[in-house]
């Protein structure tokens, strides 16, 4: 990785100070939850001074990474910066790699930390017990693929097309748990203020769990319902 990327750690907090300049902070969450960090999202208000802005505000093609987390496995969790973001500087508790887009793409970057040959040697590298860490140098000699520039550019392409039906199924599934969710709590709102009355209510045929139903989620052993031993028969 160093050959063909400049790590630097960031260390900006998120507390604001008099005599520090206002930014906007990419922190642990938006990378941990997200693929990309864009203009349109909601960041954090802070400040940083001078030489943590002039370091560590964010540009087009830089890759951020989760360096210390409770688990390995939330170790190096990518997210790319497709644009720059003037104004948008990187938070403490993450890395930002600022490749040589000469020779590498940010965007193949991103999918090569993803990967889990790249991410497993970097599980292997966090160290700790109660909470693990990435030292800058385990960042610097990770061993990532490098193929020419317009292999790599075919790749992301490829990605791309080829994952978009799937992130859209997962939007609309999420957005449908959303919904659903959203109508749940209004329905316990309702009832528990007295704007639906369930008094009368009873159970009808599709509220009860059939007894083989349950057997199939439970074990049949653990329902028989006069006490004694299986005979071995279904």
């Amino acid at each position: 990785m160093k050959h063909i990327a400049d790590v630097r750690f960031s260390g900006v907090d998120k507390h604001s100070h008099d005599n520090e300049i206002p930014v906007r902070l990419c922190n642990y969450t938006d990378v941990y939850k997200n693929n990309e960090i864009n203009a349109e999202m909601a960041l954090m208000q802070a400040t940083a001074t001078p030489s943590e802005i002039s370091r560590l505000t964010l540009q087009a093609g830089d890759v951020i990474i989760t360096k210390d987390s409770e688990t390995p496995e939330d170790i190096a969790i990518p997210a790319w910066v497709p644009e720059s973001l003037p104004g948008v500087v990187c938070a403490y508790h993450l890395g930002l790699l600022r490749p040589d887009l000469n020779q590498l793409k940010g965007e193949f970057l991103f999918y090569a930390i993803g990967s889990s040959q790249v991410a497993e040697q970097l599980h292997v590298l966090a160290t700790g017990v109660t909470r693990y860490a990435l030292s800058k140098h385990d960042v610097k000699n990770a061993v990532i693929p490098l193929p020419p520039i317009e292999e790599q550019k075919s790749i992301c392409t490829w990605i791309k097309n080829e994952s978009g039906p799937l992130d859209d199924a997962i939007r609309s599934a999420s957005e449908e748990i959303k919904l659903i969710l959203e109508y749940r709590d209004r329905l316990i709102a309702d009832v528990v203020t007295g704007q639906i009355d369930v008094r009368d209510w009873l159970p009808g045929p599709d509220d009860v769990v059939a007894e083989e139903d349950l057997a199939a989620l439970v074990g049949s052993e653990d329902i028989e319902a006069d006490g004694e031993e299986d005979d071995g028969e279904e």
